[in-house]
């Protein structure tokens, strides 16, 4: 066969009944001298005819192998098609195995029936691959899975639109029917035991095995069926791959390595999509491997144990009204530090709780747009969920126990990600306030990073307490960067901004 696809010239798997709808085609030969379900029949009729025939062989191959297993009778079991529903979702999911399977019973029915064509959609590599898809897999979000390097898809109603270049663009294809997105939606959710979404409850977040975030949003909440795909394309998760995507300066690099090394409480900040998580695993990567890392997730996004597989990892779940079980379960456990997926209501507790009784280097991430307001945000975070708590104390708290934010943003066409500011967050008990201190700086006005030294010196104490010689790195790299590019120097173009404007009004 590796021989006759040589002489064919075809680099895919050999498919009879596609060669011979090209050859057909190629050589000019009239369709109505050959036998063909296509002349007769559209693509929609032969993946209707293939699933009639494929049901039955499937689920009969399938019944024979449960029962072979299981050792009990169909009476017994009331067998329903568990093994079926596993391949399928396998398959869907991309694993080869799975997928072979599915395309060698198309072929043997297509053979069988003698069906060729090649009009089908050409973002599919073979008519076999087309049928599954449309009849069992993900239909044209199939599309998507061709285009590792986008970030980013959504379904809204029947139409699909793509993340390219950092811009979604409407597909030229859609959905058959609204049955064939929910078909969808079932191919997902159905290895998830709490996976529900329904009009009860009309929202559902879920992740593939494949690491991809999948957010649901269906009516009353949502004015139409909304899915939403997010996946992760950076893949090498290293300060020097993010230098070479423009993250951050490529001469910056020891001063995040360092600033990893210090163990500070530190959060990843900025708006959805500004490559925080990414950011974070890459500074993760700095940290001895010998260290032990406890997580903390609502679901099971981040995926450290398989991307860092010579550390030991634990990754707990935790979900609304479980995090006075899940943060004492994690303190309880042997760990260099603690990784909280993400804050947004309940997971800030967690985190200040892991900041507070577990060991230092605490690492999170958060929806954010201006660092000025981080304290007060999430204290108001904190008292959502405990509304009989004191703000004074939550904020003193917040201040006292986060020590960096990280500040992420990406351009307004989403293809350049950057780190725009490194915030220390201070608790002044002289004053009894809490105040921010920026150490780096970015402004799009000047293209420039600047610089700042002024670190305090109840943080420099608990660096150096973790590592001296980090520690002067860390400031041995701001000094020499404060000279050539001072924090002084940003505040008076933010000055200069504010009268030109200003002025520019007045004229008018």
């Amino acid at each position: 066969m590796k021989q006759i696809e040589m002489e064919l010239g075809v680099e895919k798997e050999f498919s009879s009944s596609d060669w011979l709808a090209e050859t057909v085609q190629k050589k000019g030969l009239k369709v109505n001298y050959i036998t063909t379900f296509a002349r007769k029949r559209s693509f929609k009729d032969i993946c209707q005819k293939v699933r009639e025939q494929l049901n039955d062989i499937i689920v009969d191959e399938s019944v024979s192998e449960f029962n072979r297993e299981k050792g009990k009778d169909l009476d017994e079991v009331h067998y329903n098609e568990n093994i079926w529903l596993e391949r399928q979702h396998k398959a869907v999911i991309g694993d080869a195995q799975a997928m072979s399977y599915f395309i060698t019973k198309i072929n043997e029915v297509l053979q069988t029936e003698n069906i060729t064509t090649n009009e089908y959609p050409r973002f599919y590599d073979s008519l076999a691959e087309a049928i599954f898809h449309e009849v069992w897999g993900v239909s044209i979000l199939h599309k998507w899975d061709k285009l590792p390097n986008s970030e980013a898809a959504v379904i809204r109603g029947k139409e699909l639109w793509l993340d390219i270049d950092g811009q979604f663009k409407k597909q030229i294809e859609e959905f058959e029917n609204v049955e064939a997105v929910e078909r969808i939606k079932r191919a997902f959710t159905m290895r998830v035991k709490d996976a529900v979404i329904n009009e009860q409850t009309p929202e559902l977040e879920i992740e593939r095995e494949d690491g991809s975030r999948i957010t649901m949003i269906q009516r009353p909440r949502g004015k139409e069926n909304y899915i939403m795909f997010r996946r992760f394309v950076v893949k090498n998760m290293s300060l020097e791959e993010q230098a070479n995507l423009g993250t951050i300066l490529e001469d910056d690099i020891p001063l995040f390595r360092a600033l990893s090394r210090v163990m500070a409480n530190t959060i990843f900040a900025g708006r959805v999509r500004s490559a925080k998580s990414t950011f974070m695993k890459s500074m993760l990567r700095e940290r001895d491997s010998s260290y032990v890392a406890a997580v903390m997730e609502k679901h099971f996004e981040l995926d450290l144990s398989k991307q860092f597989k010579d550390r030991l990892i634990f990754e707990i779940q935790a979900k609304e009204g479980d995090l006075h079980h899940a943060v004492p379960r994690l303190l309880r456990m042997e760990h260099d530090y603690i990784i909280v997926g993400e804050i947004r209501s309940l997971e800030t507790e967690g985190y200040l709780q892991a900041c507070e009784r577990g060991e230092r280097g605490a690492f999170s991430t958060y929806h954010l747009t201006s660092v000025e307001n981080v304290a007060p945000q999430i204290t108001r975070h904190i008292l959502d969920e405990f509304p009989n708590r004191n703000f004074a104390n939550e904020l003193e708290r917040v201040a006292r126990n986060i020590d960096i934010i990280v500040t992420m943003s990406a351009d307004r066409d989403r293809r350049r990600k950057r780190v725009i500011g490194v915030t220390e967050i201070i608790w002044d008990e002289d004053k009894r306030a809490h105040r921010t201190q920026d150490l780096v700086r970015y402004s799009p006005v000047t293209d420039k990073y600047y610089y700042s030294s002024n670190i305090t010196k109840d943080l420099l104490t608990l660096m150096a307490a973790e590592s001296l010689e980090d520690t002067k790195i860390l400031i041995k790299h701001l000094k020499d960067k404060e000279k050539k590019s001072p924090m002084k120097d940003y505040l008076k173009i933010k000055d200069q901004i504010i009268d030109t404007l200003l002025g520019e009004n007045l004229d008018g």
